[in-house]
């Protein structure tokens, strides 16, 4: 599936579908992976930082704020985006790379390094899911209402309340900061098509901790470089879950997050960009 015959601009064939991707800087390349109901823009503060010494790549995966539909029997669970990340990543990053995932992105980025693509240097993971915290409680009604025909279409309308965005149950364990009227468009406007809210509904019924429980069983043995760069916060994501499995591994280690909930590219721009820069260019 070469870059060349993707059936969108700008976009990659996988086993999943076209993902849209982008690229900016020259340098090592760095492929970064967003999280639920966000998309690539999530990183831009990050990226505009880092694109000076680095190419960074980011993907939209299809978790419900992506720009192109998944095909329509595509398998999207965590398992399934991990492979087409793999597939992206050997026609994007053909000189290798350090993979980076947030949140639901996190996982497929375990998931993905488990898998040993071609080309793998480093991995880095931001507050995300691992073993029995997938989903975190207080979002897990979301697996359950994924099952009911038309709650997409609900959760899009309440999206466009800012009092319900700033719920627990939505976005407000996720970030500190409010987020601007682009932003949150950038998140919501893609639901209105019902094909995205289709792929969301379905990558949510296929959540399982199953996924993060094997994972962690495997990272016992993954010998690259490993960061945990894990927001300072128990709401979601708990710190002591990072040092849990980081303990475990043969090569990790964990840098707290100050000041910041679990989407840490939002809330903390700089201080992420500074610690990918200072661990993608150890030797």
């Amino acid at each position: 599936m070469p870059e060349s015959q993707s059936r969108f601009s700008n976009s990659v064939d996988t086993v999943v579908g076209p993902l849209a991707w982008n690229a900016k800087g020259g340098g090592p390349t760095l492929l970064l992976l967003h999280g639920l109901l966000t998309n690539s823009s999530s990183w831009n503060a990050v990226v505009e930082q880092l694109s000076s010494d680095f190419r960074c790549v980011t993907v939209d995966l299809p978790l419900g704020s992506h720009p192109h539909p998944a095909d329509a029997p595509a398998d999207l669970t965590v398992a399934g985006l991990a492979e087409a990340v793999c597939q992206a990543a050997e026609q994007l990053c053909p000189d290798g790379f350090v993979l980076i995932g947030s949140d639901t992105g996190g996982v497929v980025a375990q998931l993905a390094a488990l898998r040993r693509p071609n080309g793998l240097q480093r991995l880095i993971l931001l507050s995300c899911d691992t073993e029995r915290n997938f989903l975190p409680p207080v979002l897990r009604y979301l697996q359950v209402v994924a099952h009911v025909p038309g709650t997409m279409f609900l959760l899009r309308q309440a999206l466009k309340f800012r009092f319900i965005r700033r719920l627990p149950i939505a976005f407000g364990w996720l970030v500190r900061r409010e987020l601007t009227d682009t932003e949150w468009s950038s998140i919501i406007s893609p639901l209105s098509d019902v094909r995205i809210r289709r792929d969301l509904a379905k990558v949510l019924r296929g959540i399982s901790n199953r996924f993060t429980i094997q994972s962690a069983k495997e990272l016992k043995n993954f010998e690259l470089p490993t960061l945990f760069l894990w927001a300072d916060t128990n709401k979601m994501f708990p710190l002591q879950n990072a040092h849990a499995l980081a303990s475990r591994m043969p090569n990790a280690h964990v840098v707290p997050v100050p000041d910041s909930l679990a989407f840490s590219q939002l809330d903390q721009p700089a201080f992420v960009a500074r610690a990918i820069r200072d661990e993608a260019t150890q030797t």
